[in-house]
């Protein structure tokens, strides 16, 4: 005589815990892929790592800033592990949180000192980096870049970098307002 167990239940609790790993955790991939695949081509180094980080917006809404850092977090770790870019991977961990910064900051009123911190953050993530790139990691094809493309056209390319970390800041808010209107109504789980 067989006795067949009660199938377990998940509480509403438990499900939603479940759905939150899972959603966190298909983010955290397909942008590790956006990564992985980024440092095959040398051209993706820092394409690649901004459009991973769209990646978090849904996370960010749906769950949470503290969600969002963990994918963020799992992103970065998977990528630094595995990509063969090591300038990319960088990248990643000092950029690819934006998009759940930029939630932050927009909620404050001035739009000029929402500008400025914005430019700040750009540019301090940036220097921090390559400073920690050069002289921390040594990496001899950031060094190699330097000393081949000279000091004054390396910065003049690190500021044109720069302006398109402004431009990018717009393409996460359209991102945001996509997410928003377009594909969330479509996602049956989120109601």
């Amino acid at each position: 005589m067989s006795r067949s167990l009660p199938s377990p239940s998940l509480n509403k609790r438990d499900k939603n815990k479940a759905l939150k790993v899972a959603f966190c955790g298909i983010t955290a991939a397909l942008g590790a892929g956006v990564m992985l695949a980024g440092g095959l081509f040398g051209v993706m180094t820092y394409a690649a790592p901004l459009i991973a980080a769209l990646f978090l917006i849904p996370v960010d809404r749906e769950f949470g800033g503290g969600a969002a850092m963990l994918a963020y977090l799992a992103t970065a770790v998977v990528t630094a592990l595995l990509s063969p870019d090591k300038e990319l991977a960088f990248f990643y961990a000092f950029i690819g949180y934006y998009p759940v910064l930029k939630r932050l900051i927009d909620r404050l009123p001035l739009r000029l000192v929402r500008f400025i911190i914005k430019l700040v953050f750009f540019a301090s993530s940036l220097a921090v980096m390559y400073l920690a790139l050069i002289f921390l990691f040594k990496l001899p094809a950031v060094l190699g870049e330097i000393e081949e493309s000279g000091l004054v056209l390396w910065l003049a390319l690190d500021s044109a970098l720069l302006l398109i970390l402004m431009l990018w800041d717009v393409i996460v808010r359209l991102t945001r307002i996509f997410y928003e209107l377009k594909l969330r109504p479509k996602l049956k789980f989120v109601k």
